[in-house]
């Protein structure tokens, strides 16, 4: 008796490790469409009452217990509905615009690193590269995007706690796992978490309190912080400064009139 016990606590232990997994995989893909440019399919599918339902379950699985996720979910949720579409729509055009560079910049390098080296910002887009190609990714040729929109970083992300959820499920190689774990700690250290709260503060106090795009921000910094936690990574200030404008960039890029990346640029490369 004493032995069946144990193979059950350790295939249940498996099986919440499998789906804690496929709740982080699911939540940042959520976030990913949810901080994509706003249209009504788009819109109608984050307002869905059965992906609701299922983030309320990724959630569940996730905050193990602990409220503060689950609440800032619940607030999220809240705002979620079909005839705010076009208030959200002018949030989203207040705060992010329709260049590079709006009230809050949807980019990683745009934060922090004020005295940085030149070599800082390339430097920071090749890293980004290299751990796409590492898990056989790329950004397609249309995305019209850098490296560091905050759609591809949560699209990487997902994509990792995906491959996670398939090795524990198949029982692969315990190196597998060991590498997504230390490929999601690095990343979260080096890119997302170190100017995720940042981004999001600055959201939250560009939007009103009421908004649907302020609950996003206060349910992505807690999806995140949550996250530093699970892998023991401090998160970034929510003090950093954006970077000085250089006019000249700018002005490029408003004349290219790049749109905002939806989630789905991630693409698979092939593998040799």
């Amino acid at each position: 008796m004493c032995g069946l016990t144990n193979m059950q606590t350790r295939s249940e232990t498996l099986q919440a490790l499998i789906d804690r997994a496929i709740a982080r995989s699911f939540i940042y893909r959520f976030l990913a469409k949810a901080f994509e440019d706003p249209n009504a399919e788009g819109w109608a599918a984050l307002t869905d009452s059965a992906l609701q339902s299922a983030l309320r379950f990724a959630v569940a699985a996730h905050a193990n217990g602990s409220p503060a996720l689950e609440e800032a979910a619940d607030s999220l949720l809240a705002r979620l509905r079909p005839d705010q579409l076009e208030s959200f729509t002018a949030d989203y055009n207040s705060a992010f615009g329709h260049a590079a560079r709006g009230l809050c910049p949807l980019n990683e390098i745009e934060y922090g690193d004020l005295k940085a080296d030149p070599l800082f910002q390339p430097h920071r887009l090749a890293d980004l590269a290299a751990f796409y190609h590492a898990f056989g990714l790329e950004v397609t040729p249309d995305a019209g995007e850098r490296q560091d929109h905050i759609c591809l970083e949560l699209e990487f992300l997902s994509v990792l706690a995906a491959k996670q959820a398939y090795a524990l499920e198949h029982q692969l190689d315990d190196e597998i796992l060991a590498l997504c774990a230390d490929s999601d700690r690095k990343f979260l250290r080096e890119h997302l978490a170190r100017w995720a709260p940042a981004f999001t503060r600055r959201l939250a106090r560009t939007t009103g309190e009421a908004s649907a795009l302020s609950a996003l921000a206060g349910f992505t910094r807690a999806f995140i912080i949550a996250e530093c936690a699970r892998f023991g990574v401090a998160p970034g200030g929510e003090d950093l400064l954006l970077r000085p404008v250089d006019a000249a960039a700018e002005s490029l890029c408003a004349s290219c009139r790049i749109n905002s990346l939806p989630p789905g640029a991630l693409a698979s490369t092939p593998q040799l």
